[in-house]
């Protein structure tokens, strides 16, 4: 599925106001939803209108676009004058939303739910704001208009990208797992034995507590959540000389691109297409290949992250620049510990000593040790 927050805002005004019909014909479960009379007549202050399902009462959408470009934005001074002409809409509604392009304002949406309360008092219809920002919420929520909008021909740009997590999603679950290690400390019984003997049988018994294994060469450190990154060109025409630069936002001990091969034979004819510096938690992918064509995709080098043990969320924000495009957006990782357990039993003479102590540690693997 398309991320929410990678949804382009349409280009013009009745392709917003298409959207708008699409998207709340849907949350309203109304096939009735029109549009409001035709380009150049007065109507009212609303641009769609309809009866929800389950409803009696019309509810009325103000449409809104507004460009990036000249940092438009929704004022005062619109809201008033759309909310009174819809103050003449026959029959009266019971709802009316000013649906808009531009992005949130925490001063208009005071100034909104200030003009909703007094609505409320006055017994007129309730007033609500969504901006670009909710819209793609609901977009996000709605299947058959985020398939509708997405896929439509009239919003498909010559560029346009998708970047995700390797299951192709904005969000993605880890599981990391570390060792949970239980010792328990037992009194011993000593035998009422004399001689060498006794010291001997002890002496044999202690060796064999100490299971020693074959030293094994290598190790493997599974308490890292490990995952790569996709780029996904999803516009009509090839994207040129692009590079992804990455900021992690969360509470981690460490991060770095995965080592490819042994650390301790270094591969100097290694090639790698992601950096990460540790300090500032930040990265920058740059493509071995430096083209993608339309509909296709590109996965690049693995990222280790060492988290805490505790759950967590990672936020990522990215942004990619090209020879003449450039986007930007956010992902979310959220890692979930698991534990492996170890349980262990020491014997111990003295009586106070004996307790139970519990140890969380890395889960380390080696050659001799089976993964479970």
């Amino acid at each position: 599925m398309k991320a929410k927050q990678q949804l382009r805002k349409p280009e013009n005004w009745p392709d917003f106001e298409n959207l708008c019909k699409k998207l709340w014909g849907e949350i309203w479960k109304c096939p009735e939803i029109k549009k409001n009379g035709r380009s150049g007549q007065a109507q009212q202050g609303i641009d769609v209108y309809g009866i929800p399902f389950g409803e009696t009462e019309y509810y009325g959408i103000q449409c809104k676009g507004k460009d990036d470009y000249s940092k438009s934005t929704l004022t005062k001074k619109e809201i008033d004058k759309e909310i009174d002409l819809a103050l003449n809409f026959q029959p009266a509604l019971k709802k009316m939303y000013f649906a808009t392009t531009a992005n949130k304002d925490a001063k208009i949406e005071t100034y909104i739910r200030k003009k909703n309360v007094e609505h409320l008092k006055k017994e007129l219809f309730e007033v609500h704001l969504y901006s670009w920002e909710d819209i793609a919420d609901l977009i996000d929520e709605n299947k058959l208009t985020h398939d509708y909008y997405v896929r439509s021909l009239n919003f498909k740009t010559e560029h346009e990208v998708l970047f995700t997590f390797e299951n192709n999603e904005s969000e993605f679950t880890i599981e990391v797992p570390f060792r949970k290690k239980i010792t328990h400390y037992k009194q011993k019984i000593i035998p009422a034995q004399d001689g060498f003997v006794g010291h001997s049988n002890m002496l044999f018994s202690q060796l064999g507590a100490l299971n020693i294994k074959p030293i094994s060469m290598f190790s493997f450190n599974h308490s890292y959540a490990r995952f790569y990154l996709r780029l996904h060109n999803c516009g009509s025409e090839p994207l040129h000389e692009f590079k992804i630069f990455l900021d992690f936002d969360g509470d981690f001990k460490s991060i770095d691109t995965c080592t490819k091969g042994s650390h301790l034979i270094p591969n100097p004819n290694l090639k790698y297409d992601t950096f990460i510096w540790d300090e500032d938690k930040q990265g920058k992918i740059v493509p071995l290949k430096n083209i993608l064509v339309q509909d296709d995709s590109v996965g690049f080098d693995t990222i280790c992250l060492k988290p805490f043990v505790k759950e967590t969320e990672v936020k990522i924000h990215w942004k990619l620049v090209s020879l003449n495009y450039k986007t930007e957006g956010g992902l979310l990782l959220k890692i979930r510990p698991i534990y492996k357990l170890k349980e262990e039993t020491i014997l111990v003479e003295d009586p106070l000593m004996v307790r139970d102590e519990e140890e969380v540690e890395d889960y380390v693997t080696d050659g001799n040790e089976d993964v479970k």
